[in-house]
């Protein structure tokens, strides 16, 4: 259950920010960052889910927001936020039935690792244009597509959409976190008080640091 909470503040998190640009045109740049290079991590290379985040620090907007949901505060955009993250966890659960289609993507992402090398980060433009177009080539021609709905001003800037694009995939990478340790649809309906005490423990620990 701990790792399912992480990986839903993970989820939650994407789905905040990718909202944030479609609204306001501003997404928080660490929050962001942590993110997506949560993206680069190889399975091999973590043993908790939080391993992969830097430090439950960098959940704390996801911790947060998550847990508002959870308790059903009245909160703008939670159904929208909801809604992204439902759509999300169904592509993941997809995307692990078709092998030919996670080829595409782990060779894609291999090609964009050795990019996130030369410029040295994983926020660098060029790295998150690069993630964008593999987003577009492979999750985008999956259903149910994720219809981001903000201000059109916005999301009609090329940057804002392949910010979107990236956090949606870094949002994909939760979703498949948050499945591998046995969550699933209905876990945040029959399990809410459990992942609930759980987000209060994430909590505690980050306002500590």
């Amino acid at each position: 259950m701990h790792n399912r909470a992480i990986a839903l503040a993970a989820l939650t998190q994407a789905v905040y920010l990718v909202d944030a640009i479609a609204r306001k045109g501003l997404a928080d740049a660490e929050d962001s960052r942590a993110l997506i290079e949560s993206i680069f991590i190889k399975s091999e290379e973590y043993t908790s889910p939080a391993d992969i985040y830097g430090s439950l620090n960098q959940l704390r907007t996801g911790i947060r927001v998550s847990r508002e949901i959870l308790v059903g505060r009245a909160i703008p955009q939670s159904k929208i936020l909801m809604s992204y993250c439902a759509g999300l966890l169904t592509i993941e659960q997809r995307l692990n039935k078709d092998s030919a289609l996670r080829g595409r993507l782990a060779e894609g992402m291999i090609r964009i690792d050795k990019q996130r090398h030369y410029f040295g980060s994983a926020s660098h433009p060029s790295v998150i244009a690069a993630i964008a177009d593999l987003y577009g080539e492979t999750i985008s021609t999956m259903k149910p597509r994720i219809i981001v709905r903000g201000k059109t001003e916005h999301l009609s800037q090329s940057e804002n959409t392949r910010r979107v694009r990236t956090l949606l995939m870094a949002g994909l990478r939760a979703a498949h976190i948050w499945r591998n340790n046995g969550g699933g649809h209905l876990t945040l309906l029959f399990r809410r008080k459990g992942l609930l005490r759980e987000l209060d423990q994430l909590q505690d620990s980050t306002s500590r640091i």
